[in-house]
């Protein structure tokens, strides 16, 4: 069929994709279907249909849309039909990226995209000093948001970029000891405004994330090191100056002890230390909350254990209890991406998320004990550790059918299967 726009001009809009979450889901999602439409009226690849990674992900979005169809009898059902566009979005990703990443690539629009993400840390620090940002929003508690205003997600969204823009570094043959003053003061800015977002989870998911940058890419080692002292430097200063405009050290430490170590109530007692505090304490799982939402999903699950409630299946029994279940506490998810596969896809989708981790883990190892290794590897090493960000299964996490979240995650998958190419290839 003949081209009706032109190739080039989209490759860079979905190179600028990541950033559209800024102007909110609704574009994101609005971009999305613009590169499907793109990609069925002007890619003719069949092959890619019968491979075999994305068949998986096809039989799993099916298998989505088959048990909403079959368990979920509300409006809840609807979005879990269509799963299927997001392995079509991430399959157009696959398809743009090879075959125009590095081809007569403007290194320009790189630079523009790391503009406009300096410009979202600034008007985070401006916010948080201030009290409001540059477009008059102001902090919500003790969180800061930013250019997102009501929705509370700047630091989940800052570490799900975070892959994603060390992966345009990488396979953009970026020097990064060029300019390694600049990325330490950059990345240095990213990690506390992480911290200033007070979202523990993206807090907790970025040390796991740096932990594992020391240890699996060795070109990044020296960068991270320098840059995460002189985000301890800034962490200290507010614990100890007590400056800026939200309290968010109230909320990272004071609050996240209290929910973990609830302590019994009794009267008169006085702790000696920390570990006697502990000890006299009854110890929650993240907070009464999350707890309540797990014990409910662990029903669930063996209310359902081969095919679990479907889609969304907690949210849709909670409606069906008015919110007041038996046993567990009811929300719109369980807040924890193993419980809700677990309790909502049952066995079959654990498998299905099992066979993904090991592929995943198998080809991590193959490629990190490769002796020389060029940035098409680091590039597959960071897909690898973004997709693990993405899908971390033990701590505290959004909604897996949410779109933003959804998006995020195949946009990953999309990159990841890019660079797997590459690497198979060299």
């Amino acid at each position: 069929m003949k081209q009706i726009f032109n190739y080039q001009n989209f490759y860079t809009l979905l190179f600028f994709f990541p950033l559209t979450f800024i102007l909110g889901i609704a574009v994101a999602e609005l971009f999305v279907f613009v590169f499907l439409f793109f990609l069925i009226l002007n890619f003719n690849q069949k092959k890619i249909l019968f491979d075999k990674k994305f068949l998986t992900l096809f039989f799993f979005s099916f298998y989505i849309a088959l048990n909403a169809i079959f368990q979920i009898t509300d409006d809840l059902k609807y979005s879990s039909l269509f799963h299927f566009r997001y392995v079509l979005f991430s399959m157009a990703i696959f398809l743009f990226y090879e075959k125009f990443f590095n081809q007569k690539f403007d290194i320009k629009l790189y630079y523009v995209f790391l503009l406009i993400i300096l410009i979202l840390i600034f008007d985070s620090f401006f916010q948080f000093i201030i009290g409001y940002n540059m477009f008059g929003n102001k902090i919500d508690g003790q969180r800061i948001s930013s250019f997102f205003g009501d929705e509370l997600v700047l630091g989940s969204y800052l570490i799900r970029l975070l892959p994603i823009l060390i992966w345009y570094i990488y396979s953009l043959n970026i020097n990064l000891s060029e300019k390694k003053y600049f990325y330490t003061f950059f990345f240095g800015a990213y990690f506390c405004v992480i911290y200033l977002s007070g979202e523990r989870t993206s807090l907790a998911l970025f040390l796991i994330f740096f932990l594992l940058i020391l240890f699996f890419i060795d070109d990044l080692k020296k960068i991270f090191i320098r840059s995460f002292v002189f985000f301890l430097m800034f962490v200290f200063s507010i614990i100890f100056f007590n400056y800026g405009k939200s309290d968010v050290t109230n909320r990272v430490f004071n609050k996240t002890y209290n929910q973990i170590f609830q302590e019994e109530k009794k009267t008169n007692i006085e702790y000696k230390n920390v570990y006697d505090r502990i000890k006299n304490s009854k110890i929650i799982i993240f907070s009464k909350d999350h707890q309540g939402h797990l014990i409910l999903a662990k029903k669930l699950f063996f209310d359902n254990l081969i095919i679990g409630s479907g889609p969304k299946g907690f949210r849709h029994y909670c409606r069906k209890v008015n919110y007041k279940p038996n046993i567990g506490i009811c929300s719109t998810h369980p807040h924890n991406l193993l419980a809700q596969i677990s309790a909502e896809l049952g066995l079959i989708g654990i498998i299905f998320f099992l066979i993904l981790f090991i592929f995943l883990i198998k080809e991590f190892l193959n490629v990190f004990f490769l002796k020389n290794k060029s940035n098409h590897h680091y590039a597959f090493l960071v897909a690898s550790l973004g997709i693990l960000i993405n899908l971390f299964p033990i701590l505290p996490s959004g909604n897996f059918f949410n779109n933003w979240i959804s998006i995020f995650i195949y946009f990953n998958l999309g990159l990841y299967l890019v660079s797997y190419k590459k690497v198979k290839s060299e």
